[in-house]
């Protein structure tokens, strides 16, 4: 079920799910022959699950931008700090980073429910590991740029019993603090992005480092999230791809899940590379393989059976991506960990948002009353940009950062984080959160009046 928020009297959630699926037989042969009987091709059915009342689509249609230069942005900001990095309004898409985190954390945390009932650790590490690429699925076709938080500004988000906050601690440099729990879990993330130019491409490093303890087993996995990159800024249609790799670690159980998101060699640089592979090793021993495609589907299967079978498989995951349709090409022996979403009517019209991001900026009656002015469904700028209202956007936007430069002048308690404590350890969550005594709490977005809009674009 998808929760927007957790009272006991909030309606009942109504799952619609896709029964189509179509599977080629797989011939029972030894790993060690090469043949393209050895894989399976299946038809990925995407789940959907949509809370009972949440909206389906987005105010206003936005046509996928072509034909643009990234190039002309980024241009003037050469030499600069990246991190203060700025963009027209319409190259905003109406979320801001503190969303888009809970859109990575929380879409599938029912993955992270499923790794606590399991027995086996080397189980455990592969739903965990199926868990930290589904996060990545939504930055498919998101060549967009989500509003930066203002300082101390807020999001929470809940789902299957579980709950997330963020809060904006830094803008120079930019540190947003995550911290979600749920029945038998805890996890904690840092991040601070960081993005370079080089050559024709932009390099987005989101510095991110996650830990997840799971309290039943009292095991604590880390990983860090990888690079994004946004190729053809100078010439060509620009498009994306993450690189490098992903290593998730548990020092308890001695697992740690080895992820490659980069083709060696294997694709070309015209479109964004889907693949994953890797393995789990136990000490030094590859125990399973995992791989599939990081914006669809996520399979497991004995090491061996990938080791022996991944040039063949290299090459009919390439075929299966270029084909129409969900497809995923399956290794002997293989389970499916995860498959994402299915996605919205007239997707690319809309951000190319999923079912979760659409809801992100909704306020509930029971939201609007329980949520501190400082969250993002509150940020008047994005809610014009929502509408189309650019002009009102951008002046907004304007005016609200400004008022942010003068707190930040002032200091004091005006820039102090309230729900995430510095000590030497590092940051951690105060729980103070979900007492909700929000009556102290400033209004960051206090929108202004027409007559300062006004002279704000006069000096424009």
């Amino acid at each position: 079920s998808l929760l927007l928020t957790p009272p006991p009297s909030s309606p009942p959630f109504i799952p619609f799910i896709s029964t189509h699926s179509t599977r080629l037989s797989l011939l029972s042969m030894s790993n060690s022959a090469r043949s393209s009987d050895m894989l399976t091709v299946t038809d990925i059915t995407r789940p959907t699950v949509i809370a009972q009342g949440q909206r389906m689509k987005m105010p206003r249609e936005v046509p996928p931008r072509e034909g643009y230069s990234l190039w002309e942005i980024i241009k003037p900001n050469l030499g600069r700090d990246f991190s203060r990095f700025k963009v027209p309004v319409n190259m905003n898409e109406p979320v801001t980073m503190l969303q888009r985190l809970a859109e990575s954390y929380m879409s599938y945390i029912d993955l992270v429910l499923k790794a606590i009932t399991k027995e086996s650790a080397t189980d455990r590490m592969e739903i965990i590991a199926a868990y930290a690429i589904s996060g990545l699925s939504a930055n498919r076709n998101r060549l967009t740029k989500p509003f930066n938080p203002l300082l101390l500004e807020t999001f929470e988000y809940h789902k299957d019993g579980c709950r997330f906050l963020a809060e904006q601690v830094s803008n120079h440099p930019p540190v947003s603090l995550v911290h979600v729990e749920g029945p038998g879990f805890t996890l904690d993330a840092t991040v601070s992005p960081k993005v370079s130019f080089w050559m024709n491409r932009l390099i987005c490093n989101p510095n991110s480092v996650v830990k997840l303890v799971l309290t039943n087993s009292n095991e604590t996995y880390t990983w860090e999230t990888p690079t994004c990159t946004i190729w053809n800024v100078m010439l060509g249609k620009p498009y994306m791809n993450l690189s490098g790799n992903l290593a998730i670690r548990c020092q308890s159980t001695g697992h740690e899940a080895r992820l490659n998101f980069d083709s060696n060699g294997g694709w070309s640089q015209r479109s964004t590379d889907l693949h994953v592979d890797g393995y789990i090793h136990q000490g030094k021993t590859a125990v399973r393989g995992i791989y599939g495609n990081w914006s669809l589907y996520v399979a497991a299967c004995p090491a061996s059976s990938l080791k022996d079978n991944y040039s063949l498989w290299q090459k009919s995951f390439l075929k299966s991506v270029s084909d129409k349709g969900d497809k995923a090409v399956l290794l002997p022996s293989s389970n499916i960990l995860w498959s994402a979403f299915k996605l919205p009517d007239r997707y690319e019209m809309q951000y190319h948002f999923t079912f979760v991001t659409l809801q992100l900026n909704e306020i509930t009656p029971s939201l609007k009353s329980s949520i501190p002015p400082t969250d993002s469904r509150r940020r008047p700028d994005m809610i014009k940009l929502e509408y189309g209202q650019l002009d009102a956007a951008c002046d907004t936007k304007e005016y609200i950062e400004e008022a942010q430069r003068a707190r930040r002048k002032e200091g004091g308690k005006r820039t102090k984080p309230r729900w995430f404590t510095h000590g030497k350890d590092g940051w951690v969550f105060n729980k103070a959160y979900w007492d909700r005594k929000f009556d102290d709490c400033e209004d960051i977005f206090e929108e202004p009046s027409g007559s300062v809009m006004r002279t704000a674009r006069e000096k424009r």
